[in-house]
């Protein structure tokens, strides 16, 4: 397993080389929301923020989230969907599937000194959803965009790939869920290239067809 190598690609691949990872990643620092003000307790998201029919933590990962290194989540206002960019990833059983997302918050606590894996979610090739870091927690997915940003990982690298017919019904199924449970409108649902404060290739040329695709025929959510 090449896993040091992989370590310098964990999460979405920059404009620039389209290969590295372009530290467009970074968590705010603790416990300041995006404006500098410290986050109010009333709009925090609380535990059992849980959604029906998403594989719970405990399926996957090896270890909780640093309390420490992690930000309470505000009220989420946006929907943010990524790939990992990491070597193309084909599998969808389950067990490939835990080991890799285990893979990716391995290295983001390890290689990066983060609280957790940086996404609240995450869709595999076979159409299950996740879940990641805990929603009460606020992500680590894009820079300076964190605070009420729901960070949403398809596994894959689509630059080089592309998603199955299985995952894109399955992020359209949790799309709806999210965007449905929060009062988030279409409108709020990005890629991450779509941020201007971004710089990045991500999600990648052949899932961000499919996410234009599916607005024009109004089947995102």
């Amino acid at each position: 397993m090449m896993l040091a190598g992989l370590g310098l690609l964990v999460g979405c691949a920059s404009r620039q080389s389209g290969r590295s990872l372009p530290g467009a990643l970074w968590p705010e620092p603790r416990a300041v929301a995006s404006g500098g003000t410290a986050v109010p307790p009333s709009s925090r998201v609380t535990a059992g923020s849980g959604l029906p029919g998403v594989l719970p933590r405990d399926n996957w990962a090896r270890g909780n989230p640093i309390a420490s290194k992690v930000n309470p989540m505000t009220t989420p206002h946006h929907i943010t969907i990524h790939h990992d960019g990491m070597t193309p990833f084909h599998a969808t059983n389950a067990r490939d599937v835990a080991a890799q997302i285990e893979r990716i918050r391995s290295m983001h606590v390890g290689n990066r000194g983060w609280g957790d894996i940086g996404y609240h979610y995450v869709v595999d090739r076979s159409g299950r959803s996740w879940s990641a870091r805990p929603i009460r927690y606020q992500g680590a997915h894009v820079q300076y965009q964190n605070p009420g940003n729901i960070g949403v990982l398809c596994l894959g690298n689509f630059e080089e790939q592309s998603p199955s017919r299985q995952q894109l019904s399955g992020l359209h199924v949790l799309l709806v869920a999210l965007s449905t449970r929060y009062r988030i409108p279409e409108r709020n649902i990005l890629t991450h290239q779509e941020w201007s404060t971004a710089n990045t290739l991500c999600p990648g040329r052949n899932l961000q067809s499919r996410i234009d695709a599916m607005r024009r025929s109004g089947t995102l959510v």
